[in-house]
């Protein structure tokens, strides 16, 4: 059977891709906006906000234009009344004041309206990104999470939405704003003199060309800080969870380096950056200097010639003119923003874009009636870039019966337990349930009547009783305080300060490791399951915690199917069978004294750990 394993590694290699459980497209050649782009999904529920805000953005900035008319208009008044001689009407200058006052009236409360309609939207675009994110990550496999740091999940989750959030509210709608802006002021220009307008059009060229420089030099830069920031965070997030080993084994300046070249690879590449954008700002003022020298020199001659607009027309013109600079400068830091926000969209894309491989088939269908038989042939296992784990299992699981699986560490036994959770398919073999293969029932159906303890117990921020009611969200006080009794945690719940509403800490590190591991079986038994799968489930605990914990699940097994995976053989002592798996081979099975008796591996461990 050892022989097999390896004729596994060829296959191993050709679904490496499927057994990492996903797969990545490469990001590296979209264009700029394209990650951007594929997220405006999110801002399509929100269309009528959207359409409101740009329409009221769109009347504040024609409220924003009309005084420089007005001002052209009383330009061209006094011109025309010094000219000719003619007295000054008092009424016409109060009524352009009460005109341009009722413009700011007007501005103020058109963009008031659209900032608020605007930013509002952008918080609901960042709620729904955030839980349609969330969502999707929690669908991924297993293996995602043991291959990618948490840090930098995290800072996708929380960094990366957040800078979208920023872009929906605040650039995009400065990116309206100038496109208004710029119609406008060119629409008005144009109306008053096409020959003006068309010269302020002629350094446009220049103009795009440098953002299209400047777009293409600064992406890979903000793509690196992104990056950047993620490790950055992975690491944080290790050290701060490990502090105390840090400190235990004195390698503060050791993990200080390690933050210290990450941090170096941020600041370079945001340095570079502020590199490209510090060269692309002088071609800016550039193109505006030629464009307003163009204006002033060219347009006044026009003007006092008698062949271009009328004095009145001019200073609007000029007026304008300046409005267009600005808009120059913010073009220059949107497309700064832009370039962030859209290194941001890559990173959440690369997630949305992670394909769960342990997922429902087409054909799955719910597992129907109760579960009586789970039935594992000749599966074989291995990990991707990895040897060998499990080779020619075969495992017979009843309802009503506790199966004991022991070997040394290393063996394989704590993957036999993802397989039969569906964390991985085999390699080889199957997993038969009730007659039907475990890959054609679906997931919910599978996973929704097993109770599951893992070695490493893992407690969420909250109460004991919000952890113990984790996976079943409806239980009562009573059905939480039975459970507890059952896992042998009553008696050091009560004796915690607030009892069951005392809040455990992060991963649950205000306990022990013992008080830990009851608290992980209390939420597995409140669960009820039909497969209740045990992998070390008290390896933490004392042997009389441990007696009774035993005794009370003896109560559980008629009932249900148990897997019960341990080191320490007095936890499978009485089970119904007992198998014995070195280097991912079952090599023994039987009952406790059946093997005793053998004098096989099993009696050799049972000696050791006894002392008999």
């Amino acid at each position: 059977m050892k022989l097999c394993c390896v004729d596994l590694r060829r296959e191993l290699f050709t679904q490496c891709n499927m057994t990492r459980g996903y797969c990545m497209k490469n990001e590296n050649t979209r264009a700029l906006g394209r990650s951007l782009w594929r997220l405006v999904r999110f801002a399509r529920p929100h269309a009528h906000r959207i359409v409101l805000g740009l329409a009221a953005n769109a009347a504040a900035r024609f409220f924003d234009l009309l005084p420089m008319i007005v001002v052209g208009r009383v330009v061209d008044t006094v011109s025309v009344a010094l000219r000719d001689g003619k007295p000054l009407v008092p009424a016409e200058f109060a009524w352009a004041g009460l005109l341009v006052l009722g413009t700011f009236a007007g501005l103020a409360i058109f963009q008031s309206v659209s900032d608020y309609t605007l930013d509002a939207t952008a918080q609901r675009i960042r709620h729904d990104l955030r839980v349609e994110l969330y969502t999707h990550v929690q669908k991924l496999d297993v293996s995602y999470f043991e291959s990618r740091q948490i840090g930098d999940i995290m800072a996708v989750l929380a960094g990366d939405v957040d800078n979208l959030e920023r872009f929906f509210s605040d650039t995009s709608t400065s990116i309206v704003r100038l496109l208004i802006t710029f119609t406008g002021v060119y629409g008005i220009l144009f109306w008053l003199d096409y020959h003006l307008a068309l010269l302020l059009l002629a350094p446009m060229p220049i103009a795009i060309w440098a953002v299209r420089f400047f777009a293409t030099r600064v992406a890979p830069q903000y793509r690196k800080a992104r990056q950047a920031v993620g490790d950055i965070n992975a690491i944080l997030e290790n050290n701060l969870q490990g502090m105390n080993v840090i400190q235990a084994y004195s390698a503060q300046d050791h993990q200080t380096g390690r933050i210290r070249l990450r941090s170096e690879e941020y600041r370079d590449a945001a340095i570079l950056a502020a590199r490209e954008r510090a060269r692309f700002i002088p071609l800016l003022y550039g193109v505006a200097g030629l464009g307003y020298g163009l204006l002033i020199g060219v347009g006044g001659w026009m003007t006092f010639a008698g062949i271009g607009p009328s004095v009145g027309d001019f200073t609007t013109f000029v007026l304008m003119a300046m409005r267009l600079i600005l808009p120059l400068f913010v073009f220059g830091m949107l497309i700064n923003q832009i370039q962030q926000s859209e290194a941001s969209a890559l990173r959440i894309n690369e997630v949305f874009d992670t394909i769960p491989t342990m997922r429902d088939q087409a054909k799955s269908t719910p597992l129907e009636g109760e579960l009586e038989h789970v039935e594992v042939r000749e599966v074989s296992f291995a990990y991707p870039e990895r040897g060998r784990v499990l080779c020619g299992i075969n495992l017979d699981l009843r309802r009503g019966r506790v199966l004991g699986v022991v070997g040394p560490t290393g063996a394989g036994k704590s993957s036999l337990a993802k397989l039969m959770l569906r964390y991985y398919d085999p390699l080889d073999g199957e997993i038969v349930v009730n007659g039907r293969p475990l890959s054609s029932i679906s997931l919910d159906s599978w996973r929704g009547r097993i109770g599951y303890v893992s070695q490493e117990a893992y407690l969420f921020h909250g109460t004991v009783a919000e952890n113990i009611r984790l996976g079943t969200p409806l239980a009562t006080a009573r059905d939480i305080s039975q459970a507890a009794r059952m896992a042998g945690a009553e008696e050091f719940i009560d004796a915690l300060p607030l009892g069951y509403e005392t809040l455990v800490g992060a991963r649950g590190t205000k306990l022990s490791g013992g008080q830990r591991q009851r608290i992980s079986l209390a939420r597995a038994i409140l669960r009820d399951p039909e497969f209740l799968i045990l992998d070390e489930a008290t390896s933490s605990v004392d042997t009389r915690t441990e007696e009774i914990i035993q005794n009370n699940l003896k109560d559980l097994r008629g009932d249900r199917i148990t897997l019960a995976i341990a080191h320490r053989l007095s936890t499978v002592r009485h089970c119904d069978e007992i198998v014995v798996i070195v280097d991912g081979v079952i090599v023994e099975r039987g009952g406790h004294n059946e093997l005793v008796a053998a004098g096989g591996v099993y009696a050799g461990l049972w000696q050791v750990q006894s002392g008999e």
